[in-house]
């Protein structure tokens, strides 16, 4: 598609279609059909691309053999890559992913709302980006462009200095590096780049200085530790090991085998208690992932039952959150779900105190705030209803822009609170998304 065909695109829309162009292909492993069903979407309806660049694979092997095939033929490959499948996290399938492929694919991480420290744990395996589920169109849109964003005049000098490095050229590479630094000062990629030229050079001092300047100027970085650490060990320094490990433990608190490497180092230099109690928190975490994965065992279960026996899946939803117990962030869709199964078995004011509890998570939760209004509405607590989406719409004018259907029920709510002028509008804005949507039309001629 030539450029000048495009101007009726934003600039994100750009990006991807110049990623499509240049034999760009999306890559799927989810059970989650929506998103599938969205991501085409937006290839076909919202970029107007006919030809097929979203492949979906259906297992683990599968989607080895598509990566594989595409690279072959000298395509371009995004991932999109459910964080839990089958009650199990894809944490090892990422593992492979890098191993097998090094940095020929981008991977982006579909999840439901979850801690920074999890996010933080994906980052460090080699995950590109995140995308929080549910989203609209635009949010999809927004997320793969960060992605894509081809690199920066920085970022292709910073690659010209690491290129001259691969060559063997270290005082070229450096003084590149230096140039970069007059434009961009404490940049820390620069930094670790010049610690990298010094470590090949033997200046294993130099080195260090630069990793630290690194990590002084990007705290949350962790590759200049990570740096630090291989230094340690190739000197053979244990103490200077153990102190950047545990600078890596408070950014990353996840990750169990550096916990296990913290604690059996710690050990080894005599500080046994400290030691101990790094193992006791690695096997912590591991216990609490068995528990995880047994949640979304149950999880999976009510998944699948919840449009066949609402009240069977009502108790899995109620058993997930149960062997949970201590709840967070990640907790917030389970009780999402429970909610719809409560409605979906007319009883509207049982589901609204599961989306309390799911506000007292997040308060300001814009899709359980919907659906709690719909329940509200349910209940015939109409000015709760009203109210509840009034503070909803005041945070994000623009929600649900891109679905008839919750466009259509915020009109309902305004109808039923007899605010005929909004109801009005917003059953405009669902037949402008979807001018054939039979229900927003009949509600449009009533009001008429």
């Amino acid at each position: 598609m030539a450029l000048k065909d495009r101007i009726k695109y934003s600039k994100y829309e750009k990006i991807i279609l110049d990623f499509i162009d240049k034999k760009g292909v999306f890559i799927t492993y989810t059970k989650d059909n929506m998103f599938i069903k969205l991501l085409t979407r937006m290839v076909v309806k919202q970029l107007g691309i006919q030809k097929p660049c979203v492949i979906t694979a259906s297992s683990q092997k599968d989607l080895l053999s598509k990566i594989a095939s595409e690279l072959k033929v000298g395509n371009r490959v995004v991932l999109f890559l459910e964080r839990v499948i089958d009650g199990i996290q894809t944490t090892n399938l990422i593992t492979t992913l890098k191993e097998t492929f090094k940095n020929k694919i981008l991977i982006i991480m579909l999840t439901t709302e979850v801690e920074k420290e999890i996010l933080i744990k994906f980052f460090e395996l080699g995950v590109n980006n995140f995308i929080t589920k549910p989203l609209s169109v635009n949010t999809l849109i927004e997320k793969i462009a960060f992605t894509l964003k081809p690199p920066s005049k920085l970022g292709e000098k910073i690659e010209e200095a690491r290129r001259l490095l691969q060559k063997g050229q270290y005082k070229a590479a450096l003084k590149k590096c230096d140039e970069i630094l007059k434009v961009k000062p404490n940049s820390a990629a620069v930094y670790i780049l010049k610690g990298d030229i010094y470590k090949v050079m033997g200046d294993v001092e130099k080195a260090k200085e630069f990793y630290l300047k690194a990590h002084h100027n990007w705290q949350l970085f962790l590759d200049p530790l990570k740096k630090l650490a291989e230094l340690a060990k190739e000197q053979g320094n244990k103490e200077e090991l153990l102190e950047v490990l545990k600078k890596l433990d408070k950014l990353s608190p996840l990750n169990i085998d550096r916990k296990v490497e913290i604690g059996t180092t710690a050990v080894e230099l005599g500080k046994k208690e400290e030691g101990e109690q790094y193992l006791d928190e690695a096997i912590k975490i591991a216990a609490k992932h068995a528990k995880e994965e047994l949640g979304n065992l149950a999880l999976k279960i009510a998944d699948g039952l919840i449009d066949i026996d609402a009240s069977l899946a009502e108790k899995f939803y109620r058993k997930a959150l149960d062997i949970k117990k201590k709840w967070d962030v990640s907790d917030i869709e389970t009780f999402n779900r429970l909610g719809i199964c409560l409605r979906q078995q007319k009883k509207p004011l049982l589901a609204i105190e599961e989306y309390k509890k799911a506000l007292k998570l997040d308060p300001y939760n814009e899709r359980i705030m919907y659906n709690m209004a719909l329940a509200y509405l349910e209940a015939k607590e109409v000015e709760k209803a009203r109210d509840l989406i009034n503070v909803m719409l005041r945070r994000n004018p623009d929600f649900g822009t891109d679905n008839e259907v919750v466009l259509y029920n915020i009109g309902m709510i305004y109808y039923k609170a007899q605010e005929f002028d909004k109801a009005k509008e917003f059953f405009k804005r669902s037949l402008q998304t979807n001018p054939d949507y039979t229900l927003a039309q009949q509600m449009l001629q009533r009001l008429s």
